[in-house]
């Protein structure tokens, strides 16, 4: 999955095992650039079906109403559940829509484990075989206008995620359903004609079963993913209707929204807190603010005075520029939220309009890190990446394919493999403050090894859209990827199998289509879990060692600030971004 922060945030460069599912909040601890240490979680597969019960467990000392302002500096690229596939709209997704499994964090034990959310339990390997899984939904479920959550409804969300118009969300699910191919080549989904129930899947009474073409045991951490949120048919209507107003089977709804503008949520009446083992709606509503600067959101929140002390610097967090005044401030001590993120940033090269792998690598060689380092805020926000996992991720392998970068060395070694061209490239970004300014960082460190580097703006809140076209028209784009649940398989596959590309929707947005790669994926697959583990690292390395399809830039942390009524706001993995599912006010 890709995080909501575009450019913006920094990174930490320590090895964790398995999923970071730690939470990082305003406990008067940390605020010192280091924050509440991360905390290792399992991330395993519950198979006790009392940890799938609710409510939640209560948060200490929380009251109920109020309201919380969260500032953003872009608008999210989309919330309809089948889309998402970027951490600032899981994360508003998590208050509104429900899925068949979800992640539990526990704070005592500092571990999450995959409970049963819609559904009883995390599903049911009916023929121990890993290709087919049963799911029964909890009883008394319901939508934001009090009609009941059925399979059948789960089966259609399902089947929505197929539309070519629909495409930016995971595959997996899909994937595995359709078998080897383009999983929509045939079926298309529900529109123009299309059943209301996909290939493979079967629903009876408040049961669905899926019946996969390959065995997944991991397919109970896909079922967490958006693809599986419910949605009757007859509420459908146009699908992009969706994208802006979600319909509700979570704690709150949306109340309006306006696009680049604001969106408020408020408390859906219907949610039943005996059926939710993850979340609260302690709070009246949730005012996002759209459009706010970082600088000014850091300032505001800051300064902690009137409406800001209920506010939040949610996205992207604290300003670069800010970071040093922020944690040198008294007052901000016990506000700062500064947690890890399982995100690797790197910028893409499109390897359909740089074929040369020479000139691709001579890419790698002179990108400058130190001065991404610092135009990110420094050390306290950011950490350079070598590696195109992130250390959060296991099967973490730990290398520099281009050693030197960025030095006199690098600049060198890089001019030598372009053997006196001058190539002429287009780098498209973000139009946010980071990403015009590490824009820059970027062409500076380029033009030193020859490079002509044409600079593109591209709309904030439309760019991940854009990259994942296969015609996006642009040789090199700023990109990140965390790990979509505890496995390797969820990152080096997604990103660099080219067998998946397609039109629109592609999360291989570097374009490369290698034959031994894909090879070294499938063997992988068909691994006992210990050894791909390992190996997934390994052909980290193999992928850039011989290809260069990207260049890693930094390993992703969050710093935000929180106004002093504001508690229990958290930076969690998943949704990888700042989470409001314990939050109150006070």
């Amino acid at each position: 999955m890709r995080t909501g922060k575009v450019v913006a945030v920094g990174a930490v460069a320590v090895a964790l095992i398995g999923m970071s599912t730690a939470c990082s909040k305003n406990t008067g601890k940390g605020g010192n650039g280091d924050g509440p240490t991360a905390k290792v979680a399992s991330g395993s597969i519950s198979t006790d079906p009392a940890d799938s019960k609710g409510p939640a467990a209560a948060i200490k000392g929380a009251k109920r109403g109020g309201t919380i302002i969260s500032y953003h500096e872009r608008d999210y690229e989309h919330l309809d559940p089948q889309r998402v596939y970027i951490s600032d709209g899981q994360a508003l997704d998590q208050l509104v829509t429900r899925q068949l499994t979800a992640f539990k964090f526990d704070p005592k034990t500092g571990k999450s484990i995959l409970v049963g959310d819609l559904a009883t339990n995390t599903g049911v390997d009916v023929n121990h075989d890993g290709k087919t899984w049963k799911y029964t939904l909890k009883s008394g479920l319901k939508y934001e206008d009090g009609t009941p959550i059925t399979a059948a409804d789960v089966a259609y969300g399902v089947a929505r995620s197929y539309a070519s118009d629909l495409a930016d969300g995971p595959h997996y699910i899909q994937q595995w359903l359709a078998g080897p191919g383009t999983y929509n080549g045939k079926y298309k989904g529900p529109y123009n004609g299309g059943a209301a129930v996909p290939p493979g899947v079967t629903v009876s009474g408040n049961t669905i079963t899926f019946h996969l073409k390959s065995s997944q045991r991991e397919f109970p951490y896909a079922a967490s993913w958006g693809t599986t949120s419910p949605l009757p048919k007859a509420k459908d209507g146009k699908p992009q209707s969706i994208d802006t107003h979600p319909f509700s089977s979570g704690p709150y709804k949306i109340e309006s929204y306006t696009r680049g503008t604001e969106l408020k949520l408020v408390r859906n009446k219907y949610w039943d807190p005996k059926s939710d083992p993850i979340r609260h709606d302690y709070f009246n509503e949730l005012d996002v603010k759209i459009g706010v600067a970082p600088s000014d959101q850091t300032n505001r929140v800051l300064a902690d005075h009137g409406d800001d002390q209920y506010a939040v610097t949610d996205q992207p967090g604290v300003s670069p520029e800010l970071t040093g005044k922020v944690l040198g401030d008294p007052s901000a001590k016990g506000r700062t939220l500064n947690g890890y993120l399982p995100y690797a940033a790197r910028v893409d090269i499109n390897t359909q309009r740089v074929t040369d792998v020479n000139v691709r690598k001579a890419l790698n060689y002179s990108i400058d890190r130190k001065a991404y380092v610092q135009a990110l805020g420094g050390t306290a926000q950011a950490a350079p990446a070598t590696t195109l996992m992130s250390p959060t991720a296991a099967g973490w392998n730990k290398y520099d394919a281009y050693p030197g970068a960025g030095t006199p060395d690098g600049i060198a070694k890089a001019k030598k493999l372009l053997g006196g061209k001058h190539p002429k490239l287009v780098y498209a970004y973000a139009n946010t403050e980071a990403g015009q300014k590490l824009a820059t960082v970027l062409q500076t460190a380029w033009q030193k090894a020859g490079f002509d580097i044409v600079l593109r703006s591209s709309d904030p809140d439309n760019f991940f859209t854009l990259i994942d076209r296969k015609d996006n028209g642009w040789d090199l784009y700023s990109t990140n990827w965390g790990a979509d649940w505890p496995s390797g398989s969820t990152v080096i596959p997604p990103l660099y199998d080219g067998r998946t590309i397609a039109k629109a929707g592609n999360q291989d947005t570097s374009y490369l289509n290698a034959d031994d790669v894909n090879k070294q994926i499938d063997k992988i697959k068909a691994e006992p879990v210990a050894q791909g583990t390992k190996d997934w690292g390994k052909l980290d390395e193999y992928i850039m060692t011989k290809y260069a399809p990207s260049i890693p830039t930094y390993y992703i942390k969050q710093l935000s600030i929180t106004g002093s009524k504001v508690h229990d706001v958290k930076i969690e993995n998943p949704p990888g971004a700042i989470s409001y599912v314990d939050a109150w006010v006070g």
